[in-house]
């Protein structure tokens, strides 16, 4: 008892029809649904959003990391920002020393 099956399964031009249509469904899907992630990917919004979170983890590392360095160092720092103050404010500093000099002399009883 042998049955004789075709090697190729027959297939009508309404099965051709009906599976072309299910496959471009499918096709179909797929592109929309790519193309709705790159929407959301490519959205302005959503793209600062991203460089935000990247770059405040980036930040809150740096300011701890400028923090401890801070409390190392707060001598050395504290002296290099006196010396800049004092830099900055060098010719104010020399005209109350010459005033303060002048009126010294100014106010010294002569011996005449």
């Amino acid at each position: 008892m042998t049955t004789i099956l075709p090697k190729e399964p027959v297939v009508t031009d309404r099965k051709k029809v009906i599976l072309s249509d299910a496959e471009r469904r499918n096709l179909r899907r797929k592109l929309k649904e790519s193309a709705e992630v790159a929407q959301n990917i490519l959205n302005p919004r959503n793209q600062l959003r991203r460089f935000i979170d990247r770059n405040k983890k980036k930040a809150k590392n740096f300011a701890t990391d400028a923090a401890h360095v801070t409390k190392a160092n707060a001598p050395v720092i504290g002296a290099i920002g006196f010396g800049a103050i004092v830099f900055a404010a060098r010719r104010p500093i020399s005209g109350w020393i010459s005033k303060l000099r002048n009126s010294k002399t100014h106010n010294t009883p002569d011996g005449d």
